[in-house]
């Protein structure tokens, strides 16, 4: 059985090995040998490379002593040579080998550090502008390249160099307009502006009266600029240019002439190029090329005349510039507001400019506030007043219409019929609380077709763009100037606004504009009656077929605007305007549409009086009373009445105001009493006597005879003197009823004229009052038949 042999290596004596068996010593032996072998090949290999490097080191030694002996052998001659006399001696020879140096480099060297610097410069510039640095830094900057072109172009210069200076101005022309924008701009600190008028001042060399005219020129550019703006936010800009104004002023007062001065005085303490801002520019390598720029670059020092400007000259300055300045403002308000049309803008930016003026206006120097406010009052009022009688202007556009829109109708043949019944034909319209079959009921009962409507809008569009100033009215009477700003002005500029400003702003300026309003409300509403009856002349004087639809149309829009001008009126307690359409221009329209209908009625009325009164009826037996007297009209009376009240409705019930039936009824009684007054004539100059046959009518006669009532039978007993007075006696009440619808007092006058003439002799006064009365009678009973008639 083999066994393992243990490790020798961990033996504590020899003895440890001889307590195994003898093969097992062997191996022990045989591993111990080839231990010893090992470690002695380790051993070899550690004495081999320990004895190089002692032969490395042997040879530094020996290295380190030679040079001691030549570092010895050197000190001890420069010992020997240390004197006084040597050192100056190599003292003055490397002075002059320098001088020789310098002189042969001092010109390529100057030529190559101002190159450098010029062309960095812009570069450097360009970069402070695009992260908004200091502008006094470029200014010096601009300064210091300018003279380094200056020390470049006094020799042969090569083409890079202009080629740099053209860069130099584009700067230079970004740099002045960024100064300008800053200058213009309201929202700097006051130390901002003193630097940008330094900058300004260093990079154009202008004196500080120089700079305060290019501050207020191009603070004036600005105002003047925001005011030609205008556009939809006129308000805005026109207040930015008076606080424009209002805070130049106060910069100017601010700033000149002390803190400029100040600022500009420092630049003199020390030359540009040592200046640290400007040494700070990394790109510009001033740590090497210094020494090398020139003469006049390293030591030019700015001398601006900071004194020179003076705390009265400046005032003066400033006064001078206020007084343009509002002169400008007010000339570029009117200017701004002449293509403006909006009332609302108008009248706010009225309100704004008053305010910004009432509270900051007494700090412009120069300037009477009072005086001031005074224009900008004027100014305002004059434009509102304009834009209102602009748009009082604008009805000749509802003129344009209804004679575009009577032309429409014009072409139109047949009279159109508006039905109540046919108002709705789906059940959608009865929807959202049936908002549209209530209005299609409306206009249907009202008559408003298109045309109408399409007038009655273009009216009330014109109608409410000129009650627009009624909410302005409003807020210019409600606003109190006094207690807004009893708190923010002081007691000189209330004194010089005077204590009336409340009663100016709020009472007299609103009601100049109320009275401006009324009067070209009034001149509108004159120029649009004399339209509309130059309208209805030419259209009476056409005389055509169509002229009853005209006349319709047409007082179907006058009936809607007359509905609609009580409330063009700017107060409620004020005169409603006057309604434009007079009697004297609707007369014609009026007796047109009478004319239509009276002339047809009347000539069908006359045929049937001529029919029955031929024949002998025994109606009288219906009448009453003693002696008897007719109490009903006969069928051709009612039916008259009847066939009148159905050719009014035929064209529309609405049109039947009191003046047009008025005109009609007139038009009717004097046609009717002439009707009647020929068939009186008729009936008396008829001889019945002479042996004349008497027409008898029997049932079949009268039911075919369509004019022939069927109440008339046949009267064959009658003599003629009662057949007359019978037919007379029925004309006369049928007179008098038809005269309860028609008439007036001076047609029964005329009736009774008729009664006279017809020798009616047994019609004494108190039958001829029955028969009033039973004519009276007969007309509250059938009088709701009549309904367009009364």
């Amino acid at each position: 059985m083999a066994t393992e042999a243990p490790d020798p290596r961990t033996f504590q004596s020899w003895e440890d090995a001889f307590q195994y068996p003898i093969p097992i010593v062997r191996k022990l032996e045989q591993q111990l040998r080839n231990n010893a072998d090992e470690n002695r090949e380790k051993l070899r290999s550690l004495v081999g490379a320990s004895y190089r490097n002692l032969l490395d080191t042997a040879e530094t030694i020996i290295d380190m002593e030679v040079r001691m002996e030549q570092v010895e052998s050197k000190l001890s001659k420069v010992g020997q040579s240390c004197n006084s006399r040597g050192v100056e001696r190599i003292s003055n020879n490397a002075g002059k080998m320098e001088t020789h140096i310098r002189g042969r480099d001092a010109e390529r060297y100057t030529f190559a550090s101002q190159l450098s610097v010029l062309r960095n410069a812009p570069l450097v510039m360009t970069r402070l502008m695009k992260i908004e640095g200091s502008y006094l830094l470029i200014a010096k900057l601009l300064v210091v390249s300018r003279l380094l072109h200056k020390a470049l172009g006094q020799s042969n210069k090569p083409p890079i160099v202009d080629q740099l200076w053209v860069r130099l101005l584009s700067v230079r022309r970004k740099l002045l307009r960024r100064i300008d924008k800053r200058l213009s701009s309201t929202n700097g600190q006051p130390a901002s502006l003193v630097e940008s008028m330094c900058a300004y001042a260093l990079a154009t060399s202008s004196t500080p009266s120089d700079v305060l005219n290019h501050f207020l020129k191009v603070r004036l550019d600005r105002m003047n600029s925001e005011l030609k703006k205008g556009g939809d936010e006129l308000a805005r800009h026109g207040i930015t240019a008076l606080k424009l104004c209002i805070q130049t002023c106060l910069d100017t007062q601010t700033i000149f002439p002390r803190r400029l001065a100040e600022v500009l005085g420092k630049l003199k303490a020390h030359p540009l190029i040592q200046d640290p801002d400007v040494r700070g520019l990394y790109e510009l390598n001033l740590d090497v090329h210094d020494r090398w720029l020139g003469e006049e670059a390293r030591n030019y020092t700015p001398w601006p005349r900071h004194d020179e400007l003076q705390r009265p000259e400046a005032e003066k300055i400033l006064h001078r510039w206020s007084k343009d300045a509002v002169a400008a403002f007010l000339k570029g308000v009117k200017k701004a507001l002449q293509g403006e049309e909006r009332l609302k803008e108008v009248a706010s930016l009225r309100q704004e400019l008053i305010e910004t003026w009432i509270l900051s206006g007494s700090r412009i120097a120069g300037v009477k506030s009072a005086n001031v406010l005074d224009d900008l009052r004027d100014t305002m009022n004059e434009k509102l007043e304009s834009i209102v009688r602009s748009r009082t202007e604008g009805l000749q556009t509802v003129t344009s219409e209804l004679t575009s829109r009577l032309d429409t109708v014009s072409s139109s043949k047949d009279i159109p019929t508006l039905s109540l019944w046919d108002t709705t034909t789906q059940a959608s319209d009865l929807g959202n609380g049936a908002q549209t079959f209530k209005s299609t009921i409306l206009n249907t009962y009202q008559g408003r077709d298109q045309s109408v409507i399409s007038v009655t809008s273009a009216f009330e569009k014109w109608m409410e763009s000129v009650l627009e100033v009624k909410g302005i009215v409003k807020s210019m009477k409600e606003a109190r100037w006094d207690d807004t700003f009893a708190d923010d002005v002081d007691d000189d500029s209330d004194d010089e606004l005077g204590d009336s400003k409340q009663a100016l702003l709020s009472d007299d300026d609103p009601k100049l504009l109320e009275e401006a309003t009324q009067e070209a409300l009034s001149e509108a509403m004159q120029n649009l009656g004399r339209s509309f009856s130059r309208i209805v002349k030419k259209s009476e004087d056409e005389d055509t077929s169509d002229s009853v639809q005209k006349a319709a149309f047409l007082l179907r829009v006058v009936r809607e605007i007359g509905d609609r001008l009580p409330r063009l009126r700017l107060q409620e307690k004020s005169t409603p305007l006057a309604s434009p359409f007079t009697s004297e221009i609707l007369q014609p329209l009026h007796s047109a549409l009478a004319s239509h209908i009276v002339r047809p009625t009347t000539q069908a009325y006359h045929i049937s009086l001529a029919i029955s009164t031929k024949a002998r009826t025994n109606g009288h037996i219906l009448w009453e009373g003693h002696p008897p007297l007719p109490s009903q009209p006969s069928s051709s009376a009612f039916r008259f009445l009847r066939e009148l009240e159905k050719s009014m409705g035929s064209l529309g019930s609405d049109i039947w105001t009191p003046g047009c039936v008025a005109v009609l009824r007139s038009e009717v009684s004097k046609e009717v009493s002439s009707v009647i007054e020929t068939r009186v004539d008729a009936v008396t100059a008829h001889d019945l006597e002479n042996n004349e046959p008497i027409a008898i009518a029997n049932d079949e006669e009268v039911e075919a005879n369509e004019d022939t009532s069927v109440d008339e039978v046949v009267a064959p007993s009658s003599n003629a003197q009662e057949l007359k007075a019978q037919k007379l006696k029925q004309l006369l009440f049928d007179l008098l009823y038809i005269q309860r619808f028609v008439g007036n007092s001076d047609e029964e006058e005329k009736s009774t004229l008729l009664v006279e003439k017809a020798k009616m002799a047994d019609l004494d006064e108190a039958a001829m009052s029955r028969l009033r009365k039973n004519a009276a009678d007969y007309a509250k009973k059938t009088y709701l038949l009549f309904a367009l008639l009364a």
